[in-house]
């Protein structure tokens, strides 16, 4: 059941994308500067690692691992030790599959396209804003954050699958994307953007 109308949905998109143009104009660089002076280095090394939960690789691994068992469990007729059928296992997977596919097809094109300098481009060689579209070089795809992304998209996945733990997969999402932020990875517009 969907809480929200479509009209509602284009509502809090537009909203969305108010509230990342205007973190880019006049919140992004800002608060890089403030992080980069105030952030110490033990506070950066543990969101590094907080940052780790948000590749991509791992939970396709898994996803498509659980897709694989769902299948053949279900071929076979084997009874499921865990409190889920293998069908749904299979339709779970999936689902996780197709979103993360999508979306980083999205976040991929839109890295592409866009060619926002990273944080790191800027306290090193002073560059803020976009480089050329489509050139591939690493330190132009900051807009979006697809560890982020990834998180999110992990976290609404499984908060479809688990609804009772929904806010704790979200809130693991969000400290991803914070990870992204105290790490100068990316800018708030581009976690923004990526968690959306």
């Amino acid at each position: 059941h969907n809480p929200f109308s479509p009209l509602t949905w284009l509502l809090l998109g537009c909203a969305l994308a108010l509230a990342a143009g205007a973190s880019a104009l006049w919140i992004d660089l800002p608060l890089a500067v403030w992080i980069k002076r105030s952030v110490s280095e033990g506070v950066n090394e543990s969101f590094e690692w907080v940052g780790e939960m948000g590749e991509s690789g791992r939970y396709i691994g898994v996803a498509l691992a659980f897709y694989i068992v769902g299948l053949v469990g279900l071929a076979r007729g084997w009874r499921n030790p865990v409190r889920m059928s293998y069908a749904s296992m299979a339709r779970g997977s999936l689902l996780m599959l197709s979103t993360m596919a999508v979306g980083g097809l999205v976040v991929l094109v839109l890295k592409r396209s866009v060619a926002r300098a990273r944080p790191e481009l800027f306290f090193e060689k002073g560059i803020y804003g976009l480089g050329e579209s489509f050139s591939r070089a690493n330190q132009f795809n900051s807009f979006p954050s697809s560890h982020t992304y990834a998180a999110f998209a992990v976290a609404v996945v499984l908060g479809i699958l688990a609804p009772r733990w929904r806010w704790a997969f979200l809130s693991l999402a969000a400290l991803v994307a914070t990870s992204r932020l105290v790490n100068l990875d990316h800018y708030l517009s581009d976690v923004l953007t990526a968690a959306a």
